[in-house]
């Protein structure tokens, strides 16, 4: 089956890292590789790497040859080519397109994104154009010029990035999200009428509506979680009830976010979702226990909103209810 997935910055670099090491061939084209990058992109003997090399680059601080060096002695084949700005990895059959560099300020600074596909006559299409490019073998006697031509980066790029924008945070991106916190209550009478009319014109984004419901959570305010959180993304709510334990909703799917003026300058933002009509709800205690063998790691103790970043570590929570959003019978005990 043929399937292409969109990635976005943690997303992005977990698939990279990940089809890098389990692929037994990599060809890997990327502008510039930066300082820890053999590190970050762990190629290994019989890879290709196809880099901008080029002197100007190397003095500027953009390319570091000891990064370069780092991964010829590991077996990589390295080209260089001064025009390359494209960023794109065939690992076995599969292909990664993306924005990002091989940097730690790619990796942890900047917004970067991206694909993977498995589409054969894509893979073909960049395993022709990759070869194109590795025409410029990087010999030892230019390696050495490279070497003693570097100079490091006059400035660090993340913490200029970080005092240039104090308000604008990295993008989140997360495939699931773990929202603690909530308190059910309904919204004021008075406003009632505006959520319906949202509510009800978000029906025509259901992509299953025999089976499914709008559903919605509302919010006095924009948190930093409404402003990172997309469509499509999961959710999985932990919810106090007045007179009742905590309990925990069946996995509901992102189809917008919504808001409206309530009064006094303030708005109203009513996250929607898509439920399954069938869905069913768990008491905390017994997804806790569901979680410590899932990830350990995970901490839920305490239920605050947190991005499930890891799409292996999302699959298996999404798995612990069916499609219909009923508990799967393993789980039910």
């Amino acid at each position: 089956m043929i399937t292409t997935r969109f990635l976005g910055n943690d997303n992005l670099w977990d698939e990279l890292r990940d089809k890098v090491k389990k692929a037994k061939s990599v060809k890997a084209a990327v502008a510039y590789l930066g300082s820890g990058g053999a590190d970050l992109l762990s190629l290994k003997k019989g890879d290709t790497l196809v880099v901008n090399m080029g002197m100007q680059t190397v003095k500027q601080g953009i390319t570091s040859p000891k990064e370069v060096q780092r991964l010829m002695k590991r077996g990589v084949s390295v080209f260089s080519r001064t025009t390359l700005h494209a960023k794109f990895f065939i690992c076995d059959k599969s292909l990664i397109v993306g924005s990002a560099n091989i940097s730690n300020n790619s990796q942890n600074v900047l917004d970067e994104a991206g694909s993977v596909t498995n589409c054969p006559q894509a893979v073909r299409r960049a395993d022709d154009f990759f070869d194109k490019l590795c025409t410029e073998p990087v010999r030892p006697e230019y390696l050495k010029k490279c070497l003693a031509a570097y100079k490091p980066p006059k400035f660090n790029s993340s913490k200029v990035l970080k005092r240039n924008n104090k308000s604008q945070k990295r993008v989140v991106s997360a495939k699931l999200w773990f929202v603690g916190g909530l308190v059910r209550y309904d919204v004021p009478e008075k406003e009632k009428e505006k959520v319906e009319r949202i509510e009800s014109q978000a029906k025509n984004r259901l992509t299953k509506p025999n089976g499914t419901s709008v559903d919605y959570t509302h919010y006095p305010s924009k948190t930093r979680y409404l402003e990172n959180i997309r469509v499509g993304d999961w959710v999985v709510e932990c919810v106090d009830e007045p007179n009742k334990k905590r309990f925990v909703s069946a996995p509901s799917q992102v189809i917008g976010l919504e808001s409206y003026p309530r009064g006094q300058g303030d708005r109203r933002y009513l996250l929607l979702k898509e439920e399954s009509k069938t869905a069913q709800e768990m008491p905390l205690k017994k997804f806790q226990s569901l979680i410590r063998k899932i990830a350990p790691n995970l901490a839920i103790e305490r239920p605050r909103t947190s991005a499930i970043t890891s799409n292996e570590v999302a699959d298996a929570i999404l798995s612990i209810w069916t499609p219909s959003g009923r508990i799967a019978k393993k789980n039910v005990k």
